[in-house]
């Protein structure tokens, strides 16, 4: 090593040559310059690296704030809709009650029921006819339906089939009698869910007949247009009470 680059390292200040002082300050600069590089870097880094999580961190808030923006919106949304149904079905309801006052009323003191026909239903069991009625204890509806066969003869109904637009369906219950001049039975039967979609279909057929089965013989008859408005009115009423 030379002296003077040996000085510029090792040296005095106060022992060194000009040349030597020069050569110690551009080593200190490079030393300083090259030295503090990496801390530089270092900090540049974590500043970058906690950009990218600040940034991450604003980022989940905001899109945390906008999901529950969006769902109280939507519970908002839902809470309407659902008010305007019971709206809309106390409103119903109170027409079908209006519309039940047309119908004719029948009360049995003793168990505390009250029940609504259609007014166009024969008041005698004596008519061939087919036709629901609305029953009602305190606020509680329900529905049932009666066949009525009138003839001159004894059928003796055991059963009975419905044909409705192509499709057929079996009546079944315990069919009561009566006569006078003449014979008439009749069936008097609870409407569940599945009674009530064949009532619905018969009231919007095209083409609805009925057949009584007897001991020996049956009878056949054709459903008419009177008997299924009464059908769809009557059911009309009741979905409203419900």
């Amino acid at each position: 090593m030379e002296k003077s680059t040996k000085d510029a390292w090792t040296g005095s200040n106060k022992n060194l040559s000009p040349e030597a002082k020069e050569k110690r300050q551009s080593i200190n600069k490079k030393i300083l310059k090259f030295g503090c590089l990496p801390i530089i870097i270092f900090f540049v880094i974590i500043l970058i690296v906690g950009a990218i999580f600040s940034s991450d961190s604003q980022t989940g808030t905001t899109l945390e704030n906008t999901n529950k923006v969006i769902d109280s919106v939507d519970f908002k949304q839902k809470q309407k809709l659902k008010d305007s149904l019971v709206l809309i079905a106390k409103l119903n309801r109170e027409k079908a009650k209006k519309e039940l006052r047309s119908f004719k009323k029948q009360e049995d003191e003793f168990e505390g029921n009250i029940f609504y026909r259609d007014p166009r239903t024969p008041y005698y069991a004596n008519v061939n006819f087919i036709y629901p009625y609305i029953g009602q204890k305190g606020d509680e509806y329900w529905l049932r339906v009666k066949f009525q066969y009138a003839a001159s003869v004894w059928l003796f109904i055991n059963s009975g089939i419905l044909l409705v637009d192509g499709e057929k369906y079996t009546i079944s219950g315990t069919w009561e009698r009566d006569n006078n001049s003449s014979i008439w039975e009749w069936l008097d039967i609870p409407v569940g869910d599945t009674e009530r979609v064949i009532l619905r279909k018969v009231a919007n057929s095209k083409s609805a007949k009925i057949r009584y089965i007897g001991n020996q013989y049956h009878s056949d008859r054709v459903i008419t247009k009177k008997e299924k408005s009464i059908i769809r009115k009557t059911l009309k009423i009741y979905d409203n009470l419900k």
